[in-house]
């Protein structure tokens, strides 16, 4: 929508795309770290739920299918249970990343259930002692080469 492409195109060239990525979640309801990775492991930003959830939502909003509003919590679920990150506070390998998931589905839904979840990461986060430098440079990855 913001691309000014109309929904014909979405539909036409978009969508299948999108659903190819679901039809590869795991039944945990975890997704893949890259498309030919069979490894249910890793819950970050940039690898599996946390990732993918905001391309759902999106989705939702474009498509107003519920398979994808219902995917999307699914993956708030995974990364519920598995995505309490202790790499550090960054977006993508961070607790930041994945309580975000949390304020974006709050923000869609507004169930009260995700709010809940962002301030549980938030604090938990906040009670981490993460000072480690390689913590910190897991976000910086052209900083991590000396």
């Amino acid at each position: 929508p913001i691309a000014n492409v109309d929904q014909e195109t979405l539909t036409e060239l978009v969508k299948p795309s999108i659903d190819y990525v679901r039809h590869k979640k795991f039944r945990s309801g975890n997704y893949p770290s890259s498309l030919s990775n069979e490894t249910d492991k890793l819950v970050h930003w940039c690898h599996g739920a946390p990732g993918v959830i905001h391309m759902l939502m999106q989705a939702y909003k474009t498509f107003k299918e519920d398979k994808y509003l219902k995917d999307a919590m699914e993956c708030s679920d995974v990364i519920w249970q598995r995505g309490l990150l202790r790499k550090g506070y960054g977006i993508c390998h961070g607790t930041a990343g994945n309580g975000y998931s949390f304020l974006s589905l709050y923000n869609l839904t507004q169930d009260k259930k995700y709010l809940y979840r962002a301030c549980k990461v938030s604090f938990s986060a906040a009670q981490q002692n993460y000072c480690s430098l390689s913590c910190i440079l897991c976000n910086f990855p052209f900083m991590s080469v000396w």
